[in-house]
């Protein structure tokens, strides 16, 4: 017969070995978590040094809003901010801040590949267009009706507006310390940005202003990327280029894009033709509308400022890069502006700064009026004329070549950066960063102050009621000032 103390003590050591495996198995899994947290964190760090590696080398405005010292305080408090906490999308939107206080319009930063993927097929956005205006945002369109068009919204989730407003912002890269250009990408992809900044619900609680003043509040459902941006796509079909005489003896000149990718006639006949008629027809009032205006090629602005220049000009003053080093196949004629680039072209001031000669590009030559229409002429502008438009801009407002109507430009009146993008992918997270090659400035006459659009001597700002009424406040101005010309 066994021992009942001999069993006794069998059962301690069970329970005892059941007990040093299992933690043993805990401690194991944690160190193999820990382990894997870091190796995730290291590969966030390679892939942040990589982009900081290739940022010096081949960017040539790192300090063109800040002196070196502060930037690199920057880029140093983003590469501390990674640790083992940091998920995808956590580095995703440092990435984001980090290119919004660069304050180059034409930074680009893709999400991670598999969110990306989530975003376009699973992913629940908030699903009301919205329109901000004077610090204020209403609805101006919404899928399910239940928020009616035109009310203020008051809050989102408990959050009040000027709050939710004030962190998007963080996330959206502009031109110097323009805020226009911000505000016109929140009129398209709020519902984005809102989902970086505060994640994903599937529902919202609205609490929104009628426009009897009532205070409401309403539950409203989450919805797909694709189902919110499907009336959008059909407003797109509108045309890029158009020209028309109004009443009173009005030219109308509407030129939404300077990029020949999308444009569906060849932008120099419908210049040409655009001219030909204005005078034929001995036309002295233009309305010139750029509201929408991306940009594009860079000597189409060049083109269409020769035509109503009245004496030679010079477009830009000089254009700068940071290497020598450059991907010569994409500046080629027959792909680019450019009069195919080669090393012969770069003049070195310093190891980092080198400018490119006359012959390198056609707008750094002087240029010569095409067709000289002397008649006057009225610019419309928004927050979403940019790149190429900003400098066709910045040249007719420095020349006081006509007067600007509607809201400070989203580019820069001084330059900006682009011409080829330089692209790169992450090794490790295999996101997509792109920045310009090469820094641009423009031969005007010096800024009052530095980092700020074409402000419009005319300034603008449609109401939420004149936008749902389709009420062009800005053309309605432009069409007045230029009747009472002709009186």
């Amino acid at each position: 017969m066994k021992s009942p103390i001999m069993t006794g003590n069998k059962i301690y050591k069970t329970i005892t070995f059941i007990f040093i495996s299992c933690y043993s198995l805990v401690s194991y899994g944690q160190t193999e978590s820990l382990r894997a947290n870091r190796i995730r964190t290291d590969r966030y760090r390679q892939d942040f040094t990589f982009f900081r590696n290739i940022l010096q080398d081949k960017y040539p405005s790192l300090y063109r809003y800040a002196d070196k010292m502060k930037m690199d305080t920057v880029l140093d408090s983003s590469y501390a901010s990674i640790n083992e906490r940091t998920s995808d999308l956590e580095f995703y939107k440092m990435f984001k801040i980090l290119l919004s206080k660069m304050k180059d319009g034409h930074l680009y930063c893709s999400l991670p590949p598999a969110f990306e993927t989530y975003r376009n097929e699973k992913a629940l956005f908030f699903p009301v267009k919205l329109k901000f205006i004077n610090s204020k945002v209403f609805v101006e369109f919404a899928l399910n009706s239940q928020i009616p068009t035109g009310s203020e919204i008051i809050s989102i989730n408990n959050q009040p507006t000027n709050a939710v407003i004030t962190e998007l912002l963080k996330y959206i890269v502009s031109d110097g310390n323009i805020q226009t250009k911000k505000y016109q990408i929140l009129n398209n992809f709020f519902y984005f940005y809102y989902f970086i900044a505060f994640g994903e619900t599937p529902s919202f609680n609205v609490v929104y202003k009628l426009k009897n003043g009532q205070i409401r509040s309403s539950k409203i459902m989450a919805d797909l990327e694709r189902n919110i941006i499907k009336d959008e796509i059909a407003e797109l079909a509108q045309p890029l280029l158009d020209f028309s005489v109004k009443p009173n003896h009005i030219a109308l000149m509407t030129i939404k894009s300077f990029n020949p990718a999308e444009l569906k006639i060849d932008f120099n006949d419908f210049l040409e033709n655009s001219f030909q008629k204005i005078e034929v027809l001995n036309i002295k009032k233009l309305i010139i509308d750029f509201r929408g205006n991306g940009g594009g090629r860079d000597t189409y602005g060049s083109l269409l400022y020769s035509y109503l220049a009245n004496k030679p000009f010079t477009y830009y003053k000089n254009l700068q890069t940071v290497t020598m080093e450059m991907e010569f196949d994409k500046f080629k004629n027959n792909v680019s502006s450019f009069n195919n680039l080669t090393p012969k072209m770069f003049k070195k001031v310093n190891d980092h700064q080198f400018l490119l000669g006359k012959e390198a590009h056609p707008n750094l030559e002087v240029i010569y009026p095409h067709q000289n229409y002397n008649g006057e002429v009225w610019f419309l502008i928004d927050g979403s004329s940019f790149s190429t438009t900003a400098e066709f801009c910045a040249i007719a407002y420095s020349n006081k070549r006509g007067k600007f109507i509607g809201e400070e430009t989203g580019g820069t009146y001084d330059g900006n950066t682009s011409g080829v993008q330089y692209e790169i992918v992450l090794p490790n997270t295999k996101m997509e960063i792109s920045f310009g090659t090469i820094r641009y400035e423009m031969d005007v006459n010096r800024a009052k102050e530095i980092g700020r659009g074409i402000i419009p001597q005319y300034k603008v700002q449609s109401t939420i009621l004149d936008i749902i009424n389709k009420n062009d406040v800005q053309l309605n101005l432009a069409m007045l000032l230029a009747g009472q010309k002709n009186n």
